[in-house]
């Protein structure tokens, strides 16, 4: 959530609310509109790397996944829509398998087991946007942070250039 301060000064034309989305990089200074997560790996469970911002009631992000890599199956309480900037976000939910190119938009419902992974072809980004009822990452269903998932011919000891 916002921190106290923001809230207390929001509307005084001195608070920031205007954010750089290209990674989140510059995390500005002093009172802000919203909590700001300057970029990281979102979980121990995916590749995912990003910034986010946190307002009252939506979490937004920029993310990006190297091609071949994602998430392990997760869950979460909140739902999701991932917004493809670019590349191709293969989208393993429920038990449907989906493609979402760029210009596309994927909802994931809230509570439903899900995987996201970059195809082979291009790293993905995509702009992310979920309710605040939970955090930016779900846990792994095997309830393991192991690293992320990657497809066949990709990871740390593959060779896929």
């Amino acid at each position: 959530m916002a921190s106290e301060t923001a809230l207390k000064t929001r509307h005084d034309g001195k608070v920031q609310h205007v954010y750089d989305m290209n990674g989140l990089g510059d995390v500005p200074e002093g009172d802000t509109s919203c909590e700001v997560m300057s970029p990281r790996h979102t979980s121990g469970k995916s590749s995912s790397y990003g910034g986010a911002l946190f307002g009252e009631k939506v979490i937004v992000g920029v993310i990006h996944k190297a091609r071949g890599s994602g998430s392990k199956r997760h869950t979460h309480p909140n739902e999701q829509f991932n917004y493809v900037l670019q590349g191709t976000l293969q989208c393993d939910i429920g038990d449907q398998t989906i493609f979402c190119p760029a210009g596309h938009c994927v909802h994931i419902p809230a509570g439903v087991e899900h995987s996201c992974v970059a195809t082979p072809e291009e790293d993905v980004i995509f702009f992310v946007a979920k309710d605040t009822r939970h955090g930016i990452a779900g846990p792994p269903v095997d309830g393991v942070e192991d690293g992320p998932r990657f497809l066949e011919g990709f990871g740390p000891d593959a060779s896929n250039d």
